[in-house]
């Protein structure tokens, strides 16, 4: 792209470390590359453009950052306006706590026109009343859901019963996703759902300024799920203040450094772990941890937090002296063979990682 434009100014390490960066953020996966190298040629178009309208020299790890937030196609502008709307109507909270009411997290499938995911913050409220029918108690999930997130219903259904020994025959549970009009697929939102089940059934408050994503065994165990960083930025950006995510994704985490200062990311590889950090201190919460016991080994919490990689660490070197000349009248003296050049320092320093190695969580 630099070559083609011919206006480009060239990449410093920096900036093409984070370009690889973006690359991989893209991709959505551990390890990998996103292949979209249109998205990715505007990006460089974009970031050459900021740095040669400031005069730079060299295209900086800034422009870059700039220019990933300008620099989006068609339809990737058309989800970021998707998701702009729905924040501007939002009916989640993210302070307190309540019963029967949790924060999930959901993305916006990168399909063959999008260029990456896009997440948002997708709240849902459980409701428990009582059967119509003897023994004949069900979970109603309302917001279009698809096959898969149906079936995810049934699975947290036996869940609940195995490890619980919660008596769901006589209870109706309402499940609602608020603001899924244009429904819901996959089955991310398992322990969402397992979590304001529970606390609709035993009146357990779930803390409001937390948010999860996660798929759910029937076993139990937490799975892995997609679109992990696009879920957790959105997550820092509706005012979310802790995220938890399956411990499996925890490599798969790419979010902006900036993001780390608001929110902390916790990765949980158990449903005991869940109820651990979204339930709210009290005697029924530690009765349900108790139940769930078998599910750690040795009864010890599989939680751990996720710390952000080391930032890129540039620094200026300071204006080389020029050497001082000869006297035009004098002889310039003669080359010694000891003679000692001083190194003229780079204006780039290597800093504390290589930005060139993918990050692992």
């Amino acid at each position: 792209e630099v070559k083609k434009d011919g206006k480009i100014p060239p990449f410093d390490k920096y900036a093409v470390g984070e370009i690889v960066r973006e690359a991989q953020r893209r991709s959505g996966k551990k390890g990998e590359l996103t292949l979209r190298m249109r998205e990715l040629g505007g990006l460089i178009r974009v970031s050459g453009d900021i740095a040669y309208q400031r005069g730079a020299p060299a295209v900086t790890v800034d422009d870059v950052v700039v220019a990933r937030r300008t620099a989006r196609s068609i339809e990737q502008q058309i989800a970021d306006r998707y998701i702009e709307s729905s924040a501007a109507y939002s009916m989640f909270k993210t302070e307190g706590s309540e019963i029967g009411m949790i924060n999930g997290l959901a993305a916006l499938n990168a399909s063959s026109n999008m260029a990456e995911y896009s997440g948002i913050v997708l709240p849902i409220v459980a409701e428990v009343s009582p059967s119509q029918v003897r023994k004949g108690g069900r979970i109603i999930a309302t917001g279009q859901l698809g096959t898969i997130a149906k079936e995810a219903v049934d699975n947290i259904s036996a869940v609940i019963k195995k490890y619980t020994m919660t008596n769901l025959s006589d209870s109706d549970i309402h499940l609602q996703y608020i603001g899924t009009y244009d429904g819901v697929e996959g089955d991310s939102a398992s322990i969402t759902m397992a979590t304001v089940i529970i606390s609709a059934l035993e009146r357990i408050p779930i803390r409001q300024d937390l948010a999860m994503t996660g798929s759910l065994s029937v076993r139990g165990m937490v799975l892995p799920v997609g679109g992990v960083t696009a879920k957790l930025e959105a997550a820092a950006a509706s005012g979310i203040k802790i995220a938890l995510i399956p411990k499996d994704n925890g490599q798969d985490v790419m979010i902006e450094n900036r993001y780390y200062k608001t929110m902390e990311v916790y990765t949980v590889e158990t449903l005991r772990d869940v109820f651990e950090y979204a339930f709210v201190d009290c005697p029924m919460k530690q009765q349900y941890l108790d139940k769930l016991l078998p599910l750690n080994e040795g009864g010890v919490s599989t939680v751990k937090k996720i710390e952000p990689p080391p930032e890129y660490v540039v620094k200026h070197a300071e204006p080389v002296r020029e050497a001082r000349r000869p006297a035009e009248t004098e002889a310039a003296p003669a080359p010694s063979d000891d003679v000692q050049v001083e190194e003229v320092p780079h204006n780039l320093e290597r800093g504390p990682t290589d930005p060139l190695k993918p990050f692992r969580g």
